[in-house]
């Protein structure tokens, strides 16, 4: 979604640019891979669609998915899923519960040579808007299912693993509108999937590209 494309980042860089940075710093061989384009750095690839929902995300996968091979894929979906059903106030975000599972679950399956994680979204900021609070309901229910269909196809032996932007370094106060993290904001989300990163590799989930 947007948080992937860079969204209120001055750069447009994101977490992109913090991650590929530390991922070169480790000495790793790096190659961003998406059909959109944006940041000023030499991996500027990604596959971040603005306002997207996951329905919308999927859609994009399904057209490109012949067209990469990643060895890894990193997926943070589900804010404009919870922001949606907040604004039509659904008692619970039934749509987008389903749509996130069907997500992971088509990732999986479009690329099962690669290494999956999957982000437990971060939070919103309920103070910038008048749904916030139903938002973040949202949000927290999202994050649930993503734990649970994560944790249920890494049993079933899908090399999949959850990155937890939920609770921890990244709060409200790093963002700059109700759902955009500020530069100092994404270089946490960067440290993030950067740790979640090495896990996989540890475990040698990772192909050569």
């Amino acid at each position: 979604d947007s948080i992937t494309l860079g969204w209120k980042d001055p750069s447009g860089n994101g977490y992109r640019k913090p991650l590929y940075d530390l991922l070169s710093a480790a000495n790793t061989k790096t190659s961003f891979l998406g059909s959109y384009s944006s940041g000023n750095f030499s991996q500027p690839h990604h596959e971040g669609h603005g306002g997207a929902t996951s329905t919308v995300i999927a859609e994009a996968a399904t057209q490109m998915h012949e067209s990469v091979d990643p060895n890894l894929v990193l997926l943070h979906a589900g804010v404009n899923d919870a922001a949606l059903a907040a604004l039509v106030h659904e008692p619970e975000p039934i749509a987008g519960l389903g749509e996130v599972e069907k997500l992971i679950d088509l990732v999986t399956e479009f690329w099962p040579r690669a290494a999956v994680l999957v982000a437990r979204i971060i939070p919103v900021d309920p103070e910038e808007f008048d749904e916030g609070a139903e938002t973040q309901r949202n949000v927290d229910a999202i994050n649930e299912r993503i734990s649970y269909v994560v944790a249920q196809r890494a049993y079933f032996g899908r090399r999949i693993a959850l990155v937890d932007m939920s609770h921890g370094p990244i709060t409200a106060a790093d963002l700059v509108d109700f759902a955009h993290p500020s530069p100092e904001g994404y270089a946490k989300m960067a440290d993030l999937w950067f740790t979640g990163i090495q896990d996989v590799v540890a475990r040698g989930w990772v192909p050569e590209p």
